[in-house]
């Protein structure tokens, strides 16, 4: 396993994980790090000529900037946009818990710091009995919360550090993502991450500010967001 490294988890489907992400990469990867993403597996992946794509590998890879093919990032790629195990049940297959752990493996031995982004939130099931939570588990990495800026989500938050820390996963902490620029609920959203810290002890490590979908391929510019608003050094220290 890698000495070095985070396990990224979020409230739900869309909090910005592949984004928050991306960014972290980035900036590590401009103060000298060799940095590997993982992506145990992804599902609405898209398939081209036969060959299948998933999006989030492509952006990580590109994000990380060493040099790292996304065929390579993910143990399994589905089409259907579905919790990985049903995902794959709808292409009679199964999501290996070897396999998933072999390729975390492989990935692991060449890199100083290696970023896990989960499929959906923590627990979400993978395959019969195995969910990410217990993938998180057995990595043993310290997991960070990423948590969208939005109405509800204060109880998705806490709901999700309670898990991480009953489990006996080491929590590095939440990151809160704007996700919204609509200006839609601003009393919610401009008291979110001060409720947050009121009701749980993990430690807030910063929040990203919205990004317009146009920018968000714009790896320099998240890194740049990155190094300004969340607090890196923690984030590689870990728990």
């Amino acid at each position: 396993m890698a000495p070095r490294g985070l396990f990224v988890t979020g409230t739900d489907t869309g909090a910005g994980k592949t984004l928050v992400s991306s960014a972290i990469l980035r900036a590590l990867s401009r103060r000298g790090l060799r940095v590997a993403a993982f992506k145990p597996v992804e599902t609405g992946c898209l398939d081209r000529d036969g060959e299948r794509i998933g999006e989030d590998c492509v952006r990580l890879t590109a994000a990380a900037n060493s040099g790292q093919a996304p065929a390579d990032v993910a143990a399994a790629l589905f089409l259907e946009p579905a919790a990985p195990l049903v995902a794959a049940e709808a292409e009679g297959r199964a999501v290996s818990r070897d396999e998933v752990l072999s390729r975390y493996a492989a990935i692991a031995q060449d890199a100083d710091f290696v970023l896990v982004e989960s499929a959906g939130g923590l627990l979400v099931p993978l395959a019969d009995g195995w969910t990410t939570r217990d993938l998180a588990r057995e990595l043993g990495l310290p997991a960070v919360c990423v948590v969208a800026s939005r109405l509800g989500c204060i109880n998705h938050a806490l709901l999700t550090l309670e898990v991480l820390r009953g489990s006996g996963i080491p929590v590095a902490g939440w990151i809160l993502n704007e996700v919204a620029g609509d200006g839609a609920y601003p009393l919610a959203l401009s008291t979110n991450r001060d409720t947050l810290r009121r009701f749980t002890a993990e430690r807030d490590l910063g929040a990203m500010p919205f990004v317009e979908s146009a920018r968000t391929g714009d790896f320099d510019l998240l890194a740049s967001l990155a190094e300004a608003n969340l607090d890196l050094d923690a984030l590689v220290a870990g728990a």
